[in-house]
């Protein structure tokens, strides 16, 4: 009987352990500045998620990275002697780097007098990645008061550049490639050049794939369009982030 119960055991832990290393995590990076355009170095900057806080530090530079973070939304706060600064609602994708623009500070110069800012923000996600060109983004907050909301296959087509909606179907036009040489997929599955059943309440993030293809996306020749849905987790994270 023990024997069976630890076999048991066992199997969960070795079960956990694998989704725990399947999971994709992505990262937060910035670069912290003061008014003259000199980097603020050895300054703290946390992440906050729910209850979970990942925290990191500026270098010599002014530079910091925020991870392995798992995705969803994150409160990201900057603590110095005179700074309080933060950014609610900054997003994180599976597998991807969210770049934060400059933050730039005004930075007490007297030991004597300190005036304590403190600011909060609003971050804006950015339609295109700098370290991938050929992918563009569009979150939840962006197209949630779009006239074309309802229509998924629509909203992809606006993400990216040369990207035109088939006339007929659930395909897209990728630079000229037929509707047959795309597919999408759904939260990492893959669901061939038709898309049904994803209402445009349930997304949280579209990815189009233009050009530079990753490895996992097989042998596609036109283009790719990667959703990635909500879950009650989600949720959860962007109503604490302030997210609405």
């Amino acid at each position: 009987m023990r024997t069976r119960i630890h076999k048991f055991i066992t199997a969960i832990a070795i079960g956990a352990s694998g989704a725990l290393m399947a999971q994709n995590f992505g990262e937060i990076h910035g670069k912290l500045l003061d008014e003259r355009n000199e980097p603020i170095p050895f300054t703290s900057i946390s992440a906050k998620q729910s209850e979970q806080i990942f925290s990191a530090q500026s270098d010599e530079d002014g530079r910091f990275v925020l991870k392995p973070l798992p995705p969803g939304a994150y409160e990201v706060r900057v603590v110095a002697m005179n700074i309080d600064r933060t950014i609610h609602g900054v997003m994180v994708s599976p597998d991807n780097i969210t770049v934060l623009d400059d933050l730039v500070f005004t930075v007490a110069k007297q030991l004597d007098v300190v005036d304590v800012v403190r600011y909060r923000d609003r971050w804006t996600p950015p339609l295109i990645d700098k370290d991938q060109p050929g992918r563009a983004s569009l979150h939840f907050t962006q197209f949630k008061h779009s006239a074309i909301r309802k229509d998924v296959v629509g909203l992809a087509a606006t993400v990216g550049p040369g990207v035109y909606k088939a006339p007929n179907g659930d395909g897209l036009y990728f630079r000229g490639s037929r509707p047959e040489n795309m597919c999408y997929y759904v939260d990492g599955m893959k669901v061939s050049d038709r898309l049904s059943g994803v209402p445009s309440e349930a997304i949280n993030s579209i990815s189009v794939y233009t050009g530079g293809l990753p490895a996992k996306y097989g042998d596609v020749t036109g283009g790719v369009v990667a959703i990635e849905t909500k879950s009650y987790f989600d949720l959860y994270q962007q109503r604490n982030a302030g997210i609405r």
